[in-house]
């Protein structure tokens, strides 16, 4: 069994993470394509069928509104965008894994349309189940309470390596790890969290325990961060990425 504990990333493993960023990143090239939806901006791999990479700016206006107006009863969906490599519905059943949204529906609320955009494929990845439901909520949660401290934060969310494999008809990637940083532009504050992608997760877990510095991400992930912009092989630089 194994679990992440903190202080992971000692100096005996970071070659390997850095090794594991390296192999991650030789496919890059024309196999990463970049989707604009309205909320959030999608790094989406087309052999892995998931995003590397989803970025978003994250205010109240997005989530703290008197109407909620984001629909009931909407279920995941093809990004129209990509629709060949992100119509992946059937590729999600009877598996461990379940479908872990990179920006959260939750974060949506205020506009029909960002809100349905959220549940494309193009801003999924496989989780394990008790991770998705415990600490990646967490995260999400903290992100909004951050969001209405402090007017606006940038969200950078990622996946790295290769952990196993699910689908039906198409092979989806089942990352080793995923992470998240959370930029405060007022403060130019840096919050990086990290997660062993795999089973299983203690129920006494606890979100600190996964807290990291930002040079951890940089070098698991192979990006930089610059002011709150993050720049890699794949990414273009426009505004919000």
């Amino acid at each position: 069994m194994v679990y992440m504990q903190k202080g992971v990333f000692k100096s005996a493993s970071k070659l390997a993470i850095v090794l594991l960023a390296a192999l991650s990143f030789q496919s890059y090239g024309q196999d990463i394509v970049k989707i604009r939806n309205q909320n959030f901006t999608s790094y989406f791999s087309k052999s892995q069928h998931l995003p590397v990479l989803v970025v978003y700016t994250l205010t109240p206006e997005l989530f703290n509104c008197s109407k909620q107006k984001g629909e009931s009863g909407i279920t995941l969906g093809t990004d129209p965008q990509l629709p060949e490599f992100s119509d992946l519905k059937d590729d999600y059943n009877n598996t461990q894994f379940d479908h872990a949204q990179m920006m959260a529906p939750e974060e949506n609320t205020c506009d029909k349309d960002a809100y349905r955009e959220s549940y494309y494929f193009t801003n999924v990845m496989p989780m394990p189940k008790n991770l998705y439901k415990s600490l990646w909520e967490k995260l999400q949660q903290k992100e909004m309470a951050k969001a209405k401290k402090y007017k606006k934060v940038k969200v950078f969310s990622g996946t790295v390596g290769r952990n196993w494999i699910i689908g039906a008809d198409n092979n989806i990637i089942v990352p080793e790890y995923c992470w998240k940083v959370i930029y405060i532009p007022s403060t130019d504050e840096y919050l990086c969290y990290t997660f062993h992608n795999i089973e299983p997760y203690f129920d006494k877990d606890k979100l600190e325990l996964h807290k990291v510095d930002i040079n951890t991400i940089e070098s698991l992930a192979g990006v930089h961060f610059v002011n709150g912009v993050i720049s890699a092989s794949y990414v273009s630089p426009t505004p919000n990425n």
